[in-house]
């Protein structure tokens, strides 16, 4: 089995690694890296169960990862701390970086990890920079419409496990019960990240809910020709019709995020149309912690060492 490390492990999406993992026929974990954990087994740290319970954390440092006898890496580290690892880890050795640290590169050394879209050229990549959470969602559901977007608003709602494990207002169960918190209103660094990636005009509104995990958008769409909703439909049925991991549905009743809440895909529906007006409304949903970062990277990887495709729902 080819063996890689999880650097960052005792984070939300460094334990959801460790548990897909634990599915995987092609990957084994040779190191999970955690200052924080260091010492304990993953069973004491995180709960792991099944063969990597008794796993070891470590304090690996950079230029440890250069001596271990992997072949690729997760950096599953907050926003800013990647570059130490970047610098010190050999192109041998594959990444995928979790953070939104490389997913503006312009100097051709990070690929954008957005699998569905990007599978082709993913393949046999050393950098890889996985899509955020919302990204994902919205940017599926626009994908089989980008070239006749004049404007996107998007309205998501994530659970406040996307705010991470440090105490802040967005985790604040105390303040978020019985409602939703708007943030970042303006300028949020996914409004950046899907405008960039899809090459449309994207407005973003997000919000976080008294929930743990899962994400809603719904996608507004101002459109340069008429679509209909059948036509909406069939544009991407026919695109995700070989996705494994992506359901576009018909249905009254808009896809909820209970439908995906702990499970490896996304689903796309609600979709309504008004011809006239040449406006779409498009709703996606999603897991954060799993499509929306950690099976996203574990399909990513998979592409990056060339291994059969990862797609268990």
């Amino acid at each position: 089995m080819t063996r890689i490390g999880i650097i960052g492990g005792r984070g939300f999406v460094g334990r959801e690694l460790l548990s897909l993992l634990e599915r995987d026929d092609h990957l084994d974990v040779a190191f999970v890296a955690s200052r924080g954990g260091a010492g304990k087994t993953a069973r004491e740290a995180i709960n792991a169960t099944g063969r990597f319970a008794d796993l070891v954390l470590e304090d690996v440092s950079p230029e440890d990862v250069v001596n271990r006898d992997v072949d690729g890496v997760f950096l599953g580290l907050s926003n800013g701390q990647s570059a130490p690892w970047v610098a010190a880890i050999p192109p041998k050795i594959r990444i995928v970086d979790l953070s939104a640290d490389h997913r503006f590169d312009d100097t051709g050394t990070w690929l954008y990890g957005l699998t569905e879209k990007h599978r082709e050229r993913l393949r046999g990549a050393q950098r890889i920079s996985n899509p955020g959470c919302y990204s994902t969602a919205a940017q599926l559901a626009m994908w089989p419409f980008e070239s006749i977007i004049e404007r996107a608003h998007v309205f998501g709602v994530s659970g406040y496990s996307g705010a991470g494990s440090t105490p802040s207002p967005k985790n604040d169960l105390s303040l978020l019960e019985d409602g939703l918190m708007p943030y970042d209103l303006i300028g949020h660094t996914q409004e950046r990240e899907m405008s960039r990636h899809s090459g449309v005009d994207v407005r973003f509104m997000p919000h976080v809910a008294p929930f743990f995990r899962g994400i809603t958008v719904t996608v507004a769409l101002d459109l340069k020709e008429a679509v209909s909703a059948d036509d909406a439909y069939g544009r991407l049925a026919e695109r995700y019709q070989h996705e494994a991991l992506i359901d576009v549905v018909r249905s009254e009743i808009p896809p909820l995020v209970r439908q995906v809440r702990e499970k490896n895909g996304v689903i796309i529906g609600g979709i309504t149309a008004d011809v006239a007006a040449r406006r779409l409304v498009i709703v996606a949903v999603i897991d954060n912690l799993l499509k929306g970062a950690a099976t996203q990277a574990l399909q990513n990887l998979h592409l990056a060492l060339e291994l059969p495709a990862w797609e268990q729902r």
